[in-house]
């Protein structure tokens, strides 16, 4: 396999790093402009992407990298955003899910809790949010939402879906998913692979078309990534890795995030210090690359591009031909 420069060389001049300072846009009193935030969670929306703050900012970028315009609701604390081709919804602190339109109005949704929303996905036109003690609800994005009929014992840390399916998993080793969201199956990850696998805390799942990929790590403390087909059978990708002096080695940390680059077929974990790993099909060709010195909290991509945010108003949008 070809390998690819590292990044380090190759990424620099090509890198757009934006932040939100005084777009001049004209917002309601309770709307405004804050500074030096750290970009929490970003998605991939029409021909560019959507990320949000903590502090209850949401920026639309373009599709070459540009802040086209930014709104911050006050009080709010965002930790999530999902989108799919009509609508973003975002959520965070005390239950507050906000469903913005095409026309970028913001619409509240009745969660139906005070808890701190931890996850959210789109699904056959209803928004599923994810809550601690395996609380899940869900709901069309005009209605109240309300219960899903699931038993879950762990933290909903994480949802992902597809056309045909939804999958969560919780910090207890639980994944389940669904075809039409009233009926749910769940898998104790732990149990059933108990004297195989080391007991795992899962805290991304993703989704694709083909494929379902968990991260997180086991007892030993030590980073972990899955994939199935199906939900049902699970098989280990050992996490060795070649940085970009040439050297093997082992990968020692938690995923933060994880990316499917489907122009290149290849997963991508996001780490802490700024820095990526490759997985593509080839179990061998992993790849690690340093990116920048910021702390990087989310990665999401379209057909062109990768799109990294973190903090401080950190942005850095990465073509996907270098990887």
């Amino acid at each position: 396999m070809k390998r690819r420069n590292p990044i380090s060389k190759l990424w620099q001049p090509l890198v757009l790093v934006v932040a939100c300072f005084g777009l001049g846009f004209s917002f309601s009193s309770d709307l405004n402009v804050e500074k030096e935030t750290d970009n929490i969670s970003v998605a991939a929306f029409g021909d560019g992407f959507i990320t949000v703050s903590e502090n209850g900012g949401m920026n639309w970028i373009s599709g070459d990298g540009k802040i086209v315009q930014s709104k911050t609701i006050q009080d709010v604390k965002f930790s999530t955003v999902a989108a799919n081709e009509r609508y973003v919804v975002s959520a965070g602190s005390d239950g507050t899910i906000y469903c913005v339109d095409e026309d970028r109005v913001f619409k509240p949704i009745h969660s139906g809790t005070v808890k701190n929303v931890n996850c959210l996905t789109l699904f056959k036109n209803k928004v599923l949010a994810g809550y601690n003690s395996g609380e899940l609800r869900i709901g069309s994005l005009d209605q109240k939402l309300e219960f899903a009929n699931v038993e879950l014992k762990g933290n909903i840390l994480s949802l992902s879906s597809n056309e045909t399916y939804c999958y969560g998993l919780t910090n207890h080793g639980e994944i389940f998913y669904t075809s039409n969201g009233t009926e749910w199956n769940v898998i104790d990850f732990n149990e059933t692979y108990k004297g195989y696998y080391q007991s795992c805390t899962f805290n991304k799942i993703l989704l694709t078309q083909n494929q379902i990929a968990v991260v997180g790590k086991n007892t030993d403390g030590e980073p972990v990534l899955y994939f199935s087909s199906k939900g049902s059978v699970w098989t280990e990708r050992p996490l060795i890795y070649t940085d970009e002096e040439g050297f093997k080695a082992k990968l020692n940390e938690e995923p933060r995030d994880i990316f499917y680059d489907a122009m290149h077929d290849q997963y991508i974990l996001l780490l802490q210090q700024g820095r990526v790993m490759t997985i593509p099909s080839c179990s061998h060709c992993h790849q690690l690359y340093k990116i920048t010195d910021a702390e990087i909290h989310a990665i999401s991509g379209n057909d062109k591009n990768i799109i990294l945010v973190g903090e401080k108003d950190y942005i850095k949008l990465i073509s996907t031909e270098f990887l």
